[in-house]
């Protein structure tokens, strides 16, 4: 219903345990890599444990998915079996060959599986039985499951289990006619809900693996929707999911706290009352607006910016259309004069925080105030903001000029006579994708939803800096009173002036031109060689591998020269070492791994095919 509305190519918060969507938070990690642990050759008995909803069925298939070449894995969706029927389920599921007609007593099966186990051994293969709700399990298939742990050689166990369930699994093995089957558990883990982090972390993986853009939900919506479900990954889904049509039902671009509070009572069980305390009557709504008062207004505190002074622009305006939203001719007006609205290609909405130390994307904005004052107030900042930031920007055209002027002083070249005049008519993306081989497309969807092979866009504020260090052609927005204009930066020349391309033609404009009408606003094209937008952690796959081998490489290391396989778990050294990259190169360390890293990643190892602003050597001697 809202997929096409928001851009989705699936639904983010479908209520089966894909894990495809798996998001590996801090607990979650750990719970993966204790099954992993369990799955392994000193693997033995391990036990996971966690509420209903946490996400233990999402880690199994997450588990089962991996396809370890190595591995036989059993899986046991139904506990509620005697002793004879559990036992032929394991058969089933390893495909043990016996005949369910004359093999039917409990001893016959064992021997098959025993048999079937050797077999496995023999041939370098472990075997892993895990069961699913174990706290469902009676006392005798509980027994009869020890029994078959004592299947081992001097060496090794045969079967490795792997039991998952609720916290009554914990009570239940904690009984003292359980104490044998107690003490062969090697590993015992308790999931645990999310937190406020990872609850913002997981909304945004979700939403970015189902296409779309991240930041929909709104700092105070996530604090919200955060409180609501305790940080339970399945009620987290649930409100989202009808948070998401909610919006879609109101025309809203984004989700609000307000939105998440409407779906959360639409959705989520109803609490047990209690006929002694009459006070809650009036608690809950004070509480409720309370909170959401909490959530809007560190949803109004503004982030700590990283540079880039066309950023103090954005943020004023996000802030102004935050509070106009609430009326509708207010937002229209704020819509139309916003820079996200009137950027290269005439794509985006609201920009919004992603990592990087930089802004892009679709809205993400709290549910706006209907305040006039807070309005006025926004706007006032808005101009000042906007006022400061083009006299930052006048200095470094003067700056940028002056170094200009110098360099052609000393090699004695005149200036072109047509450096001072743009080339006409609006560049577009299919003039960017050309640059890319990409030909005879004709991309009339917004930046977000751009797939063109492995070639994402992204839109994005800074300073000509900025747009050195990506060193990939861009798409520029220009601004000279009323006329506002689009151009391609195809090249940056060392004599002082830049190549632009217009709809009509290209010329070579002279750089302090082009920093004095620039707006700061630009968009371009990258490679995704991780097949993600986001690497992070709790990230786990091939992605993960792509980004340690990429910075072995930067680093002088060969990535075959390391023992065994690359890691495919984001863990703290990738971590530290990631952000040690971001901040040699002027980005944000925040040890997340999106599309300015990633373009800076690829830009610091030879990339074929890929076009650059700045000549190469070979380039220049053809």
């Amino acid at each position: 219903m809202y997929l096409r509305y928001f851009g989705f190519d699936s639904y983010p918060f479908a209520a089966t345990p894909d894990p495809t969507f798996l998001y590996l938070g801090h607990s979650h990690r750990e719970a993966l890599g204790h099954l992993l642990y369990g799955a392994g050759e000193q693997g033995g008995f391990v036990a996971l444990v966690g509420e209903v909803g946490t996400g233990k069925t999402t880690l199994i298939r997450a588990l089962v998915k991996n396809e370890t070449p190595d591995l036989d894995i059993a899986l046991c969706w139904n506990p509620h079996l005697g002793v004879t029927e559990f036992v032929a389920t394991v058969c089933d599921e390893l495909g043990v060959d016996y005949d369910a007609e004359r093999d039917t007593t409990l001893k016959t099966l064992v021997d098959r599986l025993n048999a079937h186990l050797l077999e496995a051994h023999a041939a370098n293969r472990r075997t892993v039985l895990i069961i699913d709700e174990a706290q469902n399990l009676s006392r005798a298939v509980l027994e009869q499951l020890r029994l078959l742990t004592n299947l081992e050689t001097h060496k090794a166990k045969l079967l490795r289990v792997i039991l998952v369930g609720q916290p009554e699994l914990d009570e239940m093995l904690a009984r003292h006619d359980l104490r044998q089957l107690a003490q062969r558990i090697t590993a015992r883990f308790r999931l645990q809900p999310l937190g406020l982090a990872e609850t913002r972390a997981y909304v945004q993986h979700r939403l970015e693996r189902a296409g779309g853009p991240q930041h929909l939900f709104s700092g105070a919506a996530v604090m919200t929707l955060r409180l609501l479900t305790r940080g339970v990954p399945r009620l987290i889904n649930m409100v989202s999911e009808r948070a998401l049509m909610g919006a879609y039902a109101h025309s809203r671009p984004y989700v609000g706290p307000w939105t998440v509070m409407r779906a959360a009572a639409e959705t989520l069980p109803a609490r047990p009352r209690r006929p002694q305390a009459r006070w809650w009557r009036f608690a809950l709504p004070t509480g409720a607006l309370a909170v959401t008062g909490i959530a809007v207004g560190l949803a109004w505190l503004p982030d700590i910016p990283r540079t880039s002074a066309a950023e103090g622009i954005r943020e004023a305006h996000a802030s102004s259309e935050r509070v106009a939203a609430a009326d509708p001719k207010a937002k229209n007006a704020a819509t139309t004069s916003s820079p996200a609205n009137a950027g290269a290609g005439g794509a985006g909405k609201t920009p919004a925080d992603t990592p990087d130390g930089g802004k892009g994307g679709k809205a993400a904005a709290g549910d706006p105030s209907k305040d006039g004052s807070r309005k006025d107030k926004a706007e006032s900042d808005a101009a000042s903001q906007q006022g400061k930031t083009q006299t930052k920007t006048d200095k470094t055209a003067d700056d940028e000029a002056s170094t200009d002027g110098n360099q052609a002083k000393s090699s004695g070249e005149k200036p072109k006579k047509d450096t001072h005049t743009l080339p006409k008519g609006n560049a577009d993306m299919n003039q960017l994708l050309r640059l890319w081989g990409v030909f005879g497309a004709q991309i009339r969807s917004g930046c977000s939803r751009l797939h063109v092979g492995d070639l994402r866009c992204l839109d994005d504020t800074g300073d000509f800096a900025t747009i050195k260090r990506y060193n990939r052609p861009a798409l520029l927005t220009l601004q000279e009173k009323d006329h506002r204009q689009t151009v391609l930066l195809s090249r940056i020349n060392d004599d002082g002036t830049v190549t632009l391309v217009g709809g009509e033609g290209t010329r070579d404009v002279d750089r302090q031109l082009l920093l004095k009408l620039w707006t700061g606003r630009f968009r371009v094209i990258w490679r995704s060689d991780a097949g993600v937008g986001l690497i992070q952690p709790g990230s786990v796959g091939s992605a993960v591998v792509w980004l340690r081998k990429r910075l072995m490489q930067i680093d002088g290391k060969h990535p075959d020269s390391q023992v065994g396989p690359p890691s495919p778990v984001y863990d703290d050294a990738l971590g530290k070492r990631l952000k040690a990259f971001q901040k040699s190169h002027g980005l944000k360390p925040d040890g997340i791994a999106g599309p300015r890293t990633q373009m800076m990643l690829n830009g610091a190892v030879p990339s074929p095919g890929a076009p650059s602003l700045t000549p190469t050597k070979s380039s220049d001697k053809k």
